[in-house]
């Protein structure tokens, strides 16, 4: 410490030449998270090495373009100043800047070699041993203060002896390169604008209904009374069939949340927008084109009421489409929103990444807000989901809103693999506490749980005169434990409108399309799925993609997964439905399977493909949306 003092009362520098280390510290930081980032299956994992490189140094720029930014009033009140002490104390702003960065580095690099080795981290940190990591991160920044006083007066004596032009030089260049690092990207951005199209027609915001889209995680048909199931797990919603459109043959496009929210939220199937495991995102015009960005054009208050991590609107970048995203307001964050236009997708969510890494753990250190482990609730379920807390904000949004509303709620209760119902009913005298994984009853108490809410929301609507002015959309993002089989659809329209069964094979992608031709605006051309009171082909095929089958390492008892590798990367299985029947070809096996698909209502009219006409209409798919099918051709698909 007295050193320090020392330095800092004899410090011969100016903050040109502490300027000159935070390029240095800035490009430190990037590659560091850039290594950590490219070394696992990340967004970045499909990208050409120009792309990860326009990456690293586009962020390295971004970043030492802020840090200087925001020392240059420093700087001007440092020139402006004579006292020595005013001086003094403003080189000690100064160099806390590189020294906050070099810290920063530490800490992440510590986290991550002990939450990989020992699954120990900043987020595991609580009581004493919080306040612990805090006094140590701040500790280390004052000591890296000490170097970086070093290192400048190392350069200011080195150019001491120059004269003021080459004095100048060296710190144009480095602004030179910074700015490059930061335009370049920018200029060759095919992306600068929204692709969204104007609205096609003008619509009275007085006549346009609210619309709550309401799914629940992991719901199979085959359990819900709705649809015939023997014990009664959806009384409110049978009754509510009565008078609503229902799709008795409906499939999900993806099996898992991530890629099937995309899919019904975009109206595009998931081998197009190449959105299906953890780690995807909305790339390029995929980013802006989609139900809620159309719906929040015509006027619609747009919000998402999700799972933070999982299925968040904001994580997998769906660009102009929530206002709310799950407690965040990508609108108002004007920046970030600026951001994702300015910049090529990979750069913009690279930076949001590193943003994210980095403040969810000072802020839990600070004692600002504490940070969670998503991944282990997601999988194991330790505790209860917040679901009831989506419906009361829902309602309040209804009663402060001078606009229609779009909500997308999803209801994670049905999630598994363990359930935590509000009333026992089919698991009456078990005890929850020490239930088992995926245990029937526990699952059915959670789907009567789901329809308590749909109830819910019937009587919340209707006390406040708006359920003839309301759309409610009940669905499910895919099956439980991700088997071939029917998810729910039901769609109740004001005045109980195209109320009735469709029997024929339906998919969550026509949700989309069926909202918007109710609503009167057209169905844009990069939405391949049909209105659900339209005639539809009793021949009609789905598509549905799988991520690869994971296993758990015997040591760690880790889920993992096959590494996402081309052609396919992280897509592992794809199927075919056409009627009653499934074919499917898994990309990492080479297998190629067909079965009937379980609990089907009602009977094809024809008879379904064979093995190799099912087969080629899944290469076509596959071909269609830029995937090499070459590997694929010694699969057997006789019969």
């Amino acid at each position: 410490m007295k050193s320090l003092l020392h330095l800092i009362k004899h410090a011969r520098f100016s903050p040109v030449d502490v300027s000159l280390l935070i390029p240095i510290a800035s490009f430190l930081y990037i590659l560091m998270e850039w290594l950590f980032i490219i070394s696992k299956i990340s967004f970045i994992s499909g990208s050409s090495f120009f792309e990860k490189a326009s990456v690293l140094l586009n962020g390295s720029g971004i970043l030492a373009l802020t840090a200087i930014l925001i020392s240059v009033p420093f700087m001007i009140l440092y020139y402006v100043l004579n006292a020595k002490t005013g001086r003094a104390i403003i080189r000690i702003l100064l160099c806390l800047i590189p020294a906050l960065l070099l810290s920063v580095i530490v800490l992440l690099l510590i986290d991550n070699i002990t939450y990989t080795t020992f699954k120990y981290g900043v987020v595991s940190t609580k009581g004493i041993v919080r306040t612990l990591y805090l006094v140590g991160f701040i500790l280390l920044t004052i000591g890296l203060m000490y170097p970086i006083f070093k290192w400048s007066r190392s350069i200011s004596k080195s150019r001491r002896n120059l004269t003021a032009k080459q004095k100048m030089q060296f710190p144009l260049i480095l602004g030179i390169i910074v700015l490059a690092c930061v335009l370049l990207p920018v200029a060759f951005n095919p992306y600068l604008n929204n692709p969204l199209s104007k609205p096609a027609a003008e619509i009275s915001l007085e006549k346009l209904p609210n619309i709550i889209l309401l799914t629940g995680d992991a719901l199979n048909s085959a359990k819900l009374s709705l649809y015939g199931y023997e014990k009664d797990t959806t009384p409110f919603l049978k009754q509510l069939a009565d008078v609503s459109l229902v799709a008795e043959n409906n499939f999900s496009n993806a099996q898992g949340t991530i890629g099937s929210t995309t899919s019904f939220l975009t109206g595009k199937y998931p081998a197009e927008t190449h959105t299906l495991a953890s780690t995807d995102i909305l790339k390029d015009a995929d980013a802006f084109e989609h139900l809620p960005g159309i719906l929040q054009s015509y006027g619609y208050y747009t919000v998402q009421l999700n799972f933070t991590y999982y299925a968040d609107a904001y994580r997998i970048n769906f660009q102009d489409a929530f206002i709310e995203a799950n407690g965040e307001s990508p609108v108002n964050n004007k920046i970030q929103s600026s951001l994702a236009k300015l910049l090529p997708t990979n750069n913009y969510y690279f930076m949001r990444e590193v943003y994210s890494r980095i403040s969810d753990r000072l802020e839990h250190l600070f004692y600002i807000k504490k940070m969670t482990n998503p991944f282990l609730q997601v999988t194991e379920s330790p505790e209860k989901f917040n679901d009831q807390e989506k419906l009361d904000y829902l309602f309040k949004l209804i009663d402060e809103s001078k606009q229609p509303i779009f909500v997308h709620i999803h209801w994670m209760g049905t999630h598994g693999p363990k359930y935590y119902p509000t009333q026992q009913v089919f698991s009456k005298g078990l005890d929850p506490t020490i239930q088992g994984k995926y245990v029937e009853s526990f699952y059915l108490d959670s789907i009567l749980d789901f329809d308590n809410a749909v109830n819910q929301l019937y009587n919340g609507l209707s006390t406040r005169g708006l359920w003839e002015n309301s759309v409610l959309v009940v669905g499910s993002d895919h099956t439980q434990r991700w088997s071939i089989a029917r998810v729910p659809l039901l769609i109740h329209f004001p005045h109980d409108e195209h109320a009735g069964r469709v029997v024929e094979n339906t998919q969550n992608m026509d949700i989309a399309p069926t909202l918007l031709n109710y609503l009167g605006i057209p169905q844009p051309e990069w939405m391949p799925g049909l209105p659900l009171y339209e005639p539809l082909d009793p021949d009609r095929q789905i598509f549905l993609v799988a991520i690869p089958d994971s296993s758990r390492d015997p040591k760690t008892t880790a889920i993992v997964y096959p590494p996402f590798v081309a052609p396919f990367y992280q897509f592992g299985k794809v199927t075919l439905i056409s009627c009653d029947h499934y074919y499917t070809i898994n990309l990492v096996k080479k297998t190629y399977n067909d079965a009937k698909v379980q609990s089907y209502i009602g009977t094809c009219k024809t008879p379904p493909p064979t093995r190799e006409e099912a087969f080629n209409k899944i290469l076509a798919h596959l071909e269609k949306h830029g995937f090499n099918t070459t590997s694929l051709n010694g699969i057997k698909h006789d019969n």
